[in-house]
This record gives structure tokens, C-alpha cells and sequence, in this order.
């Protein structure tokens, strides 16, 4: 399985649920979710390590956008929103309230006075214009943002990414703790989308003074719990930011650690010694990927009375697949996946089982772009886009298609024992049916890089939710607005993309639901994924670290966390 996963945009509450947030709450608390630890008044100070399998790609929240940049950068930016606790929530975080117009289209809010950067530097609303430019400006240097298409309902947004305009004539900031959004259409997830964190508070002085290189690397600058002290290939570093502005119910300052140490190390084996030996705080989906525990010691762990009952579970909402590019031409080269009756043939190819198999039964078979725990799973699709182990109908499609002698693909994916597994069980597959698969196994920065360029022939990924709702995956991965950054295998139908733009601002719950329901046919029927499996995560997480709660919306809460004196070696 993966190691790490692309985040994506989800979307929509409730009716009932905007109406609860017209006025945000104040102060994030870690009281709700799953939680580890003593409920004795936490002590400061001490620190932890952790093992994560690949090394962090990005550090500037405008382009970060996989799993394991976003688990460090939860630690050290913070946008306007957040989720409380392990609850999907809404929060203040930056803002410590706000207000939202009768129709639904303009967003006030009002910041916490007294928030600084770790350097010192005040926070002010115009810290998130700024980044908001950044996020926009499509020729960003050394990259622009994958996230620029979430913020596109803001008026004057497009002006701004079609340089007509250097403002965003729906953003204004009336004082330095007031900013307010004005939307085009009413928008009642534009929430969730402040809670990721592309739109965090950022220094513009300290990006000017070091650049978005730099600022992508090896510096950051911002108003979280930590700091970076160090980012490298091996090892990532973070000190507590003295400067931070929480404080617990106690009145003690956040965060209670003083340093966490993060050792890359894709060996997953080594990362399960090292926990079951006290080595590392926790093993965690989000450091780990997958379902938390590698799949070679899964068993070992969940079948052990001692170890699990260190075990904390959730449902992660995340889908793996393999991804099959439809470009007519990749690198100048015919593509034979251009051809819906190869694709097909890979589909009824493919055996689920296998892959269940690999992963020592601690995953669930999927057939569909959505995890089941999703509103707007399709419990029984249509015939045409349902597919099962049928190697001899694969043999003739490929016939169908032209290719009785056979032909050679490439695919892509990241250099992990597990992931080997599962690519060298998919090409054995293959081979069956006719198909070489060539296989590119890569470090997570360079399958990223080579998965969102477009060009990947075929890809072995995964989907994780920024926030749970069905358009997170379909809108982000299948709209041919977002080629090639999300939706990378280049799928572009425009009847997709009309149920997908009708479904966005919909306020009814079944008629949304229905309108995904035709996209996830129809884009099964266009067999240009084949869902492999979902999960359920795992954290192992060591009795003396207390305070720990678990999410399938945010990252592990470090700022909340604190380890007995006795354990601080």
C-alpha cells in the first residue's frame, strides 16, 4: 500500500449544520475523538520521536499537497479554521469568530489579536491576502499551487489568475484582525476549504526575504505550535514556537514538548521495531501511510493481547487505485490506454483478492472512487461498471483492441516494501492477459512530481479526504479543470463535468447524490481507475504519551500531546 496520499478538496454540511456555524467557536480543544492518555494535568516539556516513511517534498503550505507535508506543516501553519478535535466540526483557529451573510455568500472574520509568528513578527489579515496571491499566481516560482482551483468562487479570483487585476476585488481587510470573502455563488463547504491548509498564515516578510524556494526546502515561518529547526532527506526537526499564542484550561502554554524528531526511514519493519521497542511515541497512517501498521507485522501487532491494546482505530476515508492515464500522446508516443477496451481489459485483469492478500486481510476490496463510509457510495452500480477477475474476457478485449500479440506499459509508484508487493502481484496480472508492465518504483517527491505532471502512463496512488464528502474525491479527481495537477490521469467527459459543476452548489442532500451516483458510473464505466481497496486506520501509540486523540480530518495532535517525566530519555 502506499505510504503516503495526495490530499484532495471535499466539500459540503449539512443545511442544518451551516446554520450551527454562523458564529465560530473559540479556542480548538482536543475533548472530543478517540483518545490516549491520562486525564492528570499535563507536563511540560520533554520530547519524542517518530519514524516516517519518506521524506517531506514540501514545506510552503501554498503547493504542499500529500500527507506527509501536511503532517509537519499542521505543526508549524495554521489557517483561519480547523476541526475540534477528532470531531468534523468546524473551529476557530486564526479566527477566533465569524459571521456569514443571509445569502450565504460573504464570510467575515474576525482574527485573535496578540498571534505572532515564531520570529516575532505580528500576525495581521493581510498575512492571508498574501498567501492568497500566492496561491493564485499561476506562475509561482519554483512552482505554482495545486490548491488555486479551490478558491476560484471568491470574486475576482479569476481576474487575478488571468493577471487582469494585482487584487482580488472579494477579498478586503477593513482593519488588520478583520478579513472578509466575498463568494460568487453561495458555497456551504467554503469552510472545509479554509480549513486546509493552502490558505495558512504566512510572513510575507520572511518569504520575500528567503524566497518560495527556500520557503519549499528548508524555511518556514509560522504561527503554529513548533518550528523547524531542521529538514532534511533523513530527518525532520521541530522546536517548540515560544512565541505560540494557545494556552490550555490550566492556562498552561501549547505546545507541552519541546522537540519532535522525525526519522525518514521507508524501511516499515524497522519503523514497527523500533515502536514495539519504545523506541518511537506512535505509529501513525499519517507518518506511516496506509492503514498505520505495516502490513508485514499487522498480524504480529493486532493478534498480540500486549500490543493491541495500544491500538487506536478509525475509519480513514481514503480509496487506493490504480490510476490509468487516457492521454492520446504521453511523451510524444501513441498511448495505447487512449483505448477504452485496453483499459477495460485491464479492469477484468486485475484480482482484488491478491491485493487483499498482500495486506494480510487488514483491507477491504474497493469497486468504486468512494470509500463505503462516504454519502453518496453507490451500493449497486451498473452493470457497465462492474467489473470482476475474468482474465479470458481480458484477452479479448485486447484482441477488440488490436493488440492480440500484446503490448508494454509503464507504471509509477513509490519504492516501499508493500508498494513493491502490490506492483510486482499487478504486473504478474498483466502478463497474464498479455500486458508488460514496466515498473518505475521512485521516492515519494519523485512519484509526486512524475503523478501530477501527467504523463505517468499508469500510476499505483491513493485518494485520502481533506474533509468527508463525496465531491472531495469525484470533483477533484475526474473535472477536467483539474488536469493534470488532481486529476491526473488527463480524464476529461463533459457530461461528467456537468453533473460534477450542477452537484457543487447543490443544497439537496438526494439530489446530490444522485448526480454522483452518474458520475461514478460513468467514470467506472470509462475504466479509468481501478479501485484496489479502502482501510481502516491504526495508531499504536505508547502509554506514556497522553493526550492523543485521532482524526480522519487532521493530522496527529502534537500540540496537545505530553509524554511522563519518567519516559523523557
Amino acid at each position: 500500500m502506499s505510504a503516503s496520499w495526495k490530499r484532495g478538496l471535499a466539500t459540503t454540511v449539512s443545511i442544518g449544520m451551516v446554520g450551527a456555524l454562523l458564529a465560530g467557536c473559540s479556542t480548538p480543544s482536543p475533548s472530543t475523538g478517540q483518545q490516549m492518555g491520562a486525564t492528570s494535568r499535563p507536563v511540560e516539556g520533554g520530547q519524542i520521536t517518530v519514524d516516517m516513511t519518506q521524506a517531506v517534498p514540501d514545506l510552503d503550505p501554498a503547493v504542499a499537497f500529500d500527507t506527509t507535508s501536511a503532517e509537519v506543516l499542521q505543526q508549524v501553519y495554521e489557517p483561519l479554521v480547523t476541526y475540534k478535535g477528532g470531531t468534523d466540526q468546524i473551529t476557530g483557529d486564526l479566527a477566533k469568530n465569524w459571521s456569514i451573510s443571509k445569502d450565504g455568500k460573504t464570510y467575515t472574520f474576525h482574527l485573535r489579536k496578540g498571534v505572532t509568528f515564531s520570529n516575532g513578527d505580528p500576525m495581521t489579515a493581510q498575512d492571508f491576502v498574501f498567501e492568497l496571491k500566492r496561491i493564485l499566481n499561476p506562475n509561482m516560482q519554483p512552482k505554482p499551487s495545486p490548491g488555486s482551483g479551490f478558491f476560484m468562487n471568491i470574486v475576482g479570483a479569476q481576474a487575478f489568475v488571468n493577471g487582469k487585476s494585482t487584487d482580488i476585488s472579494g477579498v478586503s481587510t477593513p482593519n488588520d484582525h478583520t478579513i472578509t470573502f466575498r463568494l460568487i455563488k453561495p458555497q456551504q463547504f467554503f469552510l472545509k476549504i479554509l480549513a486546509m491548509q493552502f490558505l495558512s498564515a504566512v510572513d510575507p516578510k520572511f518569504v520575500k526575504q528567503h524566497g518560495n524556494a527556500a520557503m519549499d526546502t528548508t524555511a518556514a515561518m509560522g504561527t503554529g505550535p513548533f518550528e523547524v529547526k531542521l529538514n532534511s532527506s533523513s530527518q525532520v526537526i521541530l522546536v517548540k514556537n515560544p512565541h505560540y499564542w494557545q494556552k490550555d484550561k490550566y492556562g498552561q502554554r501549547l505546545p507541552y514538548l519541546n522537540q519532535i524528531t522525525f526519522n525518514v526511514n521507508n524501511d516499515t519493519q524497522v519503523d514497527a521495531m523500533h515502536w514495539e521497542k519504545g523506541q518511537t511515541a506512535l505509529l501513525s497512517p499519517w507518518l506511516m501511510g496506509g492503514d498505520g501498521i505495516p502490513g508485514s507485522v499487522y498480524p504480529i501487532i493486532m493478534d498480540s493481547p500486549k500490543l493491541r491494546k495500544y491500538v487506536m482505530q478509525r475509519p480513514m476515508n481514503a480509496i487506493y487505485y490504480i490510476g490509468l492515464n487516457v492521454k492520446k500522446e504521453i511523451n510524444g508516443k501513441p498511448n495505447p490506454l487512449s483505448n477504452l477496451k485496453v483499459r477495460q481489459a485491464i479492469e477484468y485483469g486485475f484480482n482484488r483478492e491478491m491485493f487483499v492478500k498482500i495486506n494480510n486481510g487488514a483491507v477491504q476490496p474497493a469497486n468504486q472512487p468512494l470509500p463505503s463510509s462516504l454519502a453518496g457510495y453507490v451500493n449497486h452500480l451498473n452493470p457497465s461498471a462492474q467489473y470482476s477477475y475474468n482474465p479470458a474476457k481480458a484477452k479479448q478485449l485486447l484482441k477488440e483492441a488490436g493488440y492480440a500479440n500484446g503490448l508494454t506499459l509503464d507504471m509509477w509508484n513509490e519504492n516501499l516494501d508493500t508498494s513493491k508487493e502490490e506492483d510486482q502481484a499487478f504486473q504478474a496480472m498483466m502478463k497474464k492477459i498479455g500486458i508488460t508492465v514496466n515498473l518505475h518504483e521512485v521516492s515519494w517527491s519523485d512519484f509526486l512530481a512524475e503523478d501530477m505532471s501527467g504523463n505517468a502512463q499508469i500510476v499505483e496512488s491513493a485518494w485520502q479526504q481533506d474533509f468527508p464528502d463525496a465531491s472531495d474525491f469525484l470533483d477533484t479527481l475526474f473535472n477536467s479543470s483539474q488536469i493534470p495537477e488532481n486529476n491526473t490521469i488527463n480524464y476529461s467527459n463533459p457530461q461528467v463535468d456537468q453533473w460534477l459543476n450542477q452537484a457543487e452548489y447543490l443544497n439537496n442532500a438526494q439530489e446530490r447524490d444522485q448526480l454522483y451516483a452518474k458520475v461514478i458510473n460513468q467514470v467506472m464505466s470509462d475504466a479509468t481507475w481501478v479501485p484496489t481497496y479502502q482501510l481502516e486506520g491504526h495508531w499504536c501509540v505508547q502509554p506514556w504519551l497522553h493526550g492523543f486523540y485521532t482524526s480522519s480530518v487532521i493530522y496527529d495532535p502534537f500540540a496537545y500531546t505530553w509524554v511522563d517525566p519518567s519516559h523523557r530519555s
